[in-house]
């Protein structure tokens, strides 16, 4: 990424000042065993009460020869199951959801934005408002591919889950297993990288790379020409954090090694194709199939289209990226998938703890990040503990939450560089749980 020039949530790069004033802002994948794979089978999703506003989830449909994976809460008080829902998608509700998403992009000047929330029923509501390109004028539809950024690291992770599952890998097996050339491998352990514990150095945090990827946006990057920028680690691994998307990329190497596989094609046929994702692409490795939005730089008076090539924000720092932040996906996709990924219904009981276990980090946490576990964020939304990511590359940005204590799921994605999609979140939570779901801070 190429950092930008205001400080960026838990999730984004460090910002740096780049030449043409872009920004690569800081923002991912992972399978293979010889047992039986299990699949992803979502709960049936009952029919909400009919609005135009309001769409059903389709259930996924697994193959009746492979056996299903049946798992159950973590029970811990972390993840002790909350009372009766309260929350509920009305026609109502669904109505002052987008009066409050139209109100937030008018007034904040965002291009376009476009948002989903799952209830704990199932239902789901998505709206949209504004454009995904700004000329010729193309609005926003429910279909519309944006940037998700580091929320593309939640399938890497996930699928580095599967691997500890099947014990294929071991969380705490040394990096010089799978990657021996890598220096100082030895020491450094694959749950290091995910929760950025390693001190390996994110090369994209240095401003003459920044200005390289920018020389020629329109160039695709190989991993080899990523790596090579790796400088000097910023600590002996396990004595601090530092978010680095160098973690996640060599983590994207680790598993295509072990399995001998391509990470998108793994991540399709283990979570998006039994989860019925079919708007959700690796775009560096698959053919992406539907509209996208274009990414717009400030300022908000005369946004400036970051678009170039064929990949989104544009191919030089999508290919740059890779498995770390270069996903494209919908709102109702990633609603989706968070909810089937922290609702237990992707990792067992003891990886999904291992993910959202953030104590290695706080002892060295920094003021401005959000707390973080294995490809895992906990923040707070309206009031309660929310688990998921939020993602930022040039142009877009955008935030992934399910609060656990009311199963409810929130995905904002936007194309501007000065949105603010958890405060757009918050917002949005405020009106689809209501005042009495929101009054005070609520740990699962």
């Amino acid at each position: 990424m190429i950092p930008g020039n205001r400080p960026l949530r838990r999730g984004a790069t460090r910002p740096l000042t780049a030449a043409g004033g872009l920004v690569l802002a800081a923002c991912l994948a992972a399978c293979g065993s010889t047992t039986p794979s299990p699949v992803i089978t979502p709960s049936p999703r009952p029919t909400p009460t009919a609005t135009a506003a309001i769409s059903v989830a389709p259930s996924a449909t697994p193959s009746a020869s492979v056996i299903p994976l049946t798992i159950v809460p973590v029970p811990t008080s972390r993840f002790a199951t909350p009372g009766p829902a309260s929350a509920n998608l009305t026609a109502a509700v669904a109505a002052d959801l987008q009066k409050e998403l139209d109100a937030i992009r008018s007034g904040r000047s965002y291009p376009g934005v476009s948002a989903a929330i799952v209830y704990p029923d199932g239902s789901i509501w998505t709206g949209q408002s504004g454009m995904a390109i700004l000329s010729p004028q193309t609005p926003v539809t429910a279909d519309t591919l944006f940037s998700i950024g580091s929320i593309s690291k939640t399938f890497v992770a996930a699928m580095v889950g599967r691997l500890a599952m099947r014990g294929t890998i071991g969380l705490d097996d040394p990096l010089s297993k799978y990657l021996p050339d890598y220096p100082n491998a030895s020491n450094i352990s694959l749950r290091q990288m995910l929760d950025h514990t390693s001190g390996i150095k994110d090369p994209f945090d240095d401003p003459d790379m920044a200005a390289a990827i920018l020389a020629n946006p329109s160039q695709p990057w190989t991993t080899a020409q990523v790596l090579s920028w790796i400088g000097r680690p910023y600590f002996a691994p396990g004595t601090g954090y530092h978010y680095s998307n160098s973690n996640f990329i060599l983590l994207g190497q680790v598993v295509e090694k072990v399995t001998g596989q391509p990470l998108a094609s793994l991540v399709r046929s283990e979570f998006l194709t039994p989860l019925g994702l079919s708007h959700t692409f690796l775009q560096t490795e698959e053919t992406v199939t539907g509209s996208k939005a274009h990414g717009y730089m400030a300022p908000a008076g005369r946004p400036r289209d970051n678009s170039a090539g064929t990949m989104i924000p544009f191919t030089a720092e999508a290919t740059a990226f890779g498995p770390a932040g270069a996903f494209v996906s919908t709102p109702s996709d990633l609603a989706r998938w968070a909810t089937a990924l922290y609702g237990g219904n992707v990792l067992d009981q003891a990886t999904l703890a291992a993910m959202a276990d953030i104590s290695p980090m706080l002892p060295y946490k920094p003021a401005t990040a959000r707390s973080y576990g294995l490809g895992f964020e906990e923040t707070t939304i309206a009031g309660q503990v929310a688990w998921g990511h939020v993602g930022h590359l040039d142009g877009f940005m955008s935030a992934m939450e399910y609060l656990p204590a009311s199963h409810v799921t929130i995905v904002v994605l936007e194309n501007a560089e000065w949105a603010d999609p958890i405060g757009v979140a918050t917002k949005l939570a405020k009106v689809a749980l209501g005042p009495a779901s929101t009054a005070s801070p609520s740990h699962p």
